[in-house]
């Protein structure tokens, strides 16, 4: 594993706190700043006189350009939370594979953070005696229980012995629209799409009509791209789109008529397939949209090659690491209206994975604590914007306005990002957002996202902990690998809709009778 020490020739800086949200925490602030004198409300930075600092060894998913040796963030975290860390961080993009060489090997770190949360990987670990069962000792640590809402801990617990077996990374409530070339947009005279009908004009117009003004056909109207979360990209990252047919990405949702059912019967369905069909008949979509890894959309949206990709209101302040005229370029958009009018926005308990501490952990205690001190402000602040003097030079929580010189947002991505939280949110609110650290880019992510919302109809959909559902990709992995097969050879083309129904009525709806039998029950009883 990668040792990550404490960086001591690093000048000391005291952190700054958002002092408005912590609560009882006995901080001093110095209101013309916006600056809190440093302090802890986590029971892992209190201590008289103080203790040795414990080893962790950690395996997480963190950006690319993060330089983990020297990190002077990370020392500032060790000296805060009083620990040693040793961090282990492949690529974001085979980190699912990682993983799971990992987890077989026996031989695991003291805590593992799981992109997946509780999916079924976590419930295979945990039957394997993998995974420390937390219900006894979370109750302990006051910041876990505080910034973890009740829904996300019901959301987590195994739906095999009903035990918590990974704590939950808080995180911000994130609304899934679409990020656009607004510059396409512009030059071809048109606006985002808001119903499936524009969509198909903005396509046609971004594929055929030049909009990257080169002379060549060279571009797409959109693709999506595959995390490797168990799921194909028809379903990882089209949510925006789909909610054209009014057909919900995730399980939890009701259909059109009110009841619930497996996606696979939902009255959406078929039209949303055969609609893609239509986007790749025609040539207008992506043609690597079904084995594009994850990002290689967000990559090929800079390199001007598509126009449209799946994305969160955060996403193109985010993209400014990547492509420095993000926010020029691109706008946020929200998910398109239905038949009728209705742009439905389902939104998830407010969950980044979580993370899972091994039944071999010798610090088992020690990693609570640290995990406790992540969810305090303090954690999170340092976290996200850094070292004053370093990364930023001022800071106002109230306004998340920050001031940066050209070298500290130069050293910013190599030190520190919301990839290295141990919890992305406090009570649902951020640090900041992310590379919004002008007047101009903050206002600009407010106006877009103010425009979605008002056009979008959120409803909040429950965690669904209803294990057969939940297992298919383990209890009938072929059967799953078949109809992911078949839908992909639909929308390409290569079966008939009739061949594809066929397949639906004769093996798929017979293998998942009883898992939607037991997810429909479950929902009911939920109201």
């Amino acid at each position: 594993m990668k040792k990550v020490g404490r960086n001591f020739a690093s000048t000391f800086v005291s952190l700054l706190l958002i002092a408005a949200v912590l609560e009882g925490c006995g901080a001093s602030t110095d209101n013309k700043k916006g600056e809190a004198a440093p302090t802890s409300t986590s029971s892992a930075a209190s201590s008289s006189p103080k203790a040795a600092p414990v080893s962790i060894k950690m395996f997480n998913r963190v950006n690319a350009g993060i330089v983990l040796e020297n990190n002077p963030v990370i020392a500032e975290v060790e000296k805060l939370a009083n620990v040693k860390l040793s961090i282990e961080a492949p690529p974001i993009n085979n980190y699912v594979d990682k993983l799971q060489v990992l987890m077989a090997s026996g031989d695991l770190p003291d805590l593992v953070y799981n992109w997946g949360g509780a999916d079924a990987n976590m419930e295979t670990w945990a039957k394997n005696g993998l995974l420390a069962p937390l219900d006894d000792k979370i109750a302990k640590y006051p910041n876990l229980m505080k910034n973890i809402t009740k829904e996300m801990w019901d959301g987590v617990k195994s739906v095999n012995d009903g035990k918590t077996y990974i704590i939950p990374r808080a995180n911000v409530v994130n609304h899934w629209g679409y990020m656009i070339n607004q510059q396409w947009l512009d030059k071809l005279n048109l606006k985002a799409p808001t119903t499936l009908d524009e969509f198909t004009n903005v396509c046609k117009a971004f594929t055929k009509n030049d909009p990257d003004g080169n002379g060549k056909p060279d571009t797409f109207c959109l693709s999506f791209s595959n995390p490797s979360l168990g799921n194909n990209s028809i379903w990882n990252a089209s949510n925006f789109l789909a909610s054209a047919f009014t057909l919900p990405i995730v399980n939890g949702a009701k259909d059109t008529d009110g009841s619930y059912k497996i996606r696979e019967k939902m009255s959406g369905y078929i039209p949303y397939l055969t609609y893609l069909k239509q986007l790749n008949d025609e040539k207008l979509i992506d043609p690597e949209f079904l084995i594009n890894k994850i990002y290689v959309d967000q990559e090929k949206l800079n390199q001007n090659k598509i126009g449209i990709i799946y994305a969160h209101q955060y996403a193109v302040m985010g993209n400014i690491s990547k492509e420095k005229e993000s926010d020029k370029k691109y706008t946020y958009q929200g998910v398109l209206k239905d038949s009728k009018g209705v742009a439905t926005d389902w939104v998830t308990p407010a969950t980044w994975g979580g993370w899972m501490i091994s039944k071999s952990s010798k610090n088992m205690d020690a990693v609570l604590k640290f995990l406790d001190w992540g969810n305090t402000t303090e954690a999170n602040t340092l976290f996200q914007i850094g070292l004053k003097g370093l990364t930023f030079d001022s800071y106002e929580p109230s306004t998340k306005i920050i001031s940066r010189t050209a070298d500290q947002t130069a050293k910013l991505p190599s030190t520190t990002s919301t990839y290295m939280t141990i919890a992305n949110a406090i009570d649902g609110n951020p640090a900041i957002i992310e590379n919004a650290d002008t007047p101009e880019r903050l206002g600009k992510y407010k106006a877009q996202l103010d425009t979605a919302m008002k056009q979008m109809t959120s409803v909040n959909v429950p965690a669904v902990r209803s294990p057969k559902i939940l297992n298919l990709n383990s209890t009938i992995p072929d059967v799953v690998k078949k109809k992911d097969d078949r839908e992909m050879k639909y929308v390409m083309g290569a079966i008939s809709l009739q061949e594809f129904k066929d397949f639906l009525e004769k093996e798929w709806y017979p293998a998942t009778a009883d898992a939607e039998k037991e997810y429909v029950d479950y929902m009911n009883k939920l109201k």
